[in-house]
This record gives structure tokens, C-alpha cells and sequence, in this order.
């Protein structure tokens, strides 16, 4: 009896017992943790039906690469030098309106890189405020919705 009792605890104690289960498809790893009772019963069907419409999925995510790739590419236009403007607002209104180089939307990253080519180094901060000010006064548009907006002369 003491034998059954021992085995039984050992039993449950081993359901209970945390595993976990690595799937690598590609350049994505996938981790899947529970007990060992829950994993057990994902194996066979439903673990494999998982694994075939994550495959599907992650296909249709671009690949590391590529967005790596994507995000080194050289400018096809550089931004113009700017000289010595008096202050930030006459410094993009040169770059944005009489340039333009504001002809295309361009990011508030792309602004900052064009401002700094031309030696003119101000906060992230103050170049949006600025940017918010010049399209209230309808030198600028701004494109897009928050987080991704793009800047263009008016």
C-alpha cells in the first residue's frame, strides 16, 4: 500500500512539474510552457496543426534581412545645405518650403538627419514643436496619424 501511495504522489507531482517545449521555424523561435499534462496533450495534432499555422503566419512576415536592408538604403535626394539660418523656424521653412526638398512627406527622423547634415543640431522636442507651428501657420502639411506622421510644403 505504502508502494501505491508513494508511486501515486510521484504521479501527480510530475503532472504538475512545469515543461516546456522550443519551436524554431526559421528565424523565429517559439516557446510553449505548462504543465506536464498540458504539454503532453498538445503533442501529436494540435501541437503539429499549431506549428502549420504559425508557418503560414510567419511567411508572411518580412524577414529580418529585408528590413535590415530596407532601412540602410541611401537616399536617392540629399537635403540642401542650409547655411546660417537666424533660427529653427527659418531653418525648416528653407528646408521644407523654399527648397524643395519638402516637396516629397518627409519623417521627423528625416528632418532631424537634414538639419544635422547642415550642422544644426536642436532637440527632437523643438524640431516637432516647430514643425506643429509651421503647420499651423500653412507653410506645412502633416500626413499620417500619430507615431508615423510626414511633413510637406504646403
Amino acid at each position: 500500500m505504502c508502494g501505491q501511495t508513494m508511486a501515486g504522489e510521484i504521479r501527480k507531482e510530475r503532472e504538475n512539474e512545469r515543461t516546456r517545449i522550443l519551436v524554431r521555424i526559421g528565424e523565429f523561435q517559439i516557446e510553449l510552457e505548462g504543465t506536464y499534462k498540458n504539454v503532453q496533450s498538445l503533442m501529436g495534432s494540435p501541437l503539429y496543426d499549431f506549428i502549420k499555422e504559425l508557418q503560414t503566419v510567419i511567411g508572411e512576415i518580412p524577414s529580418v534581412r529585408a528590413v535590415a536592408e530596407e532601412a540602410e538604403t541611401v537616399p536617392t535626394e540629399y537635403p540642401p545645405p542650409l547655411g546660417k539660418p537666424a533660427s529653427l523656424g527659418e531653418a525648416l521653412r528653407v528646408l521644407m518650403a523654399e527648397s524643395g526638398w519638402g516637396r516629397e512627406p518627409r519623417t521627423l527622423a528625416e528632418i532631424m538627419t537634414a538639419l544635422e547634415t547642415s550642422g544644426i543640431y536642436y532637440k527632437k522636442a523643438a524640431v516637432a514643436t516647430t514643425l506643429v507651428t509651421l503647420v499651423k501657420s500653412n507653410v506645412l502639411r502633416r500626413l499620417g496619424s500619430r507615431g508615423s506622421y510626414k511633413y510637406v510644403a504646403a
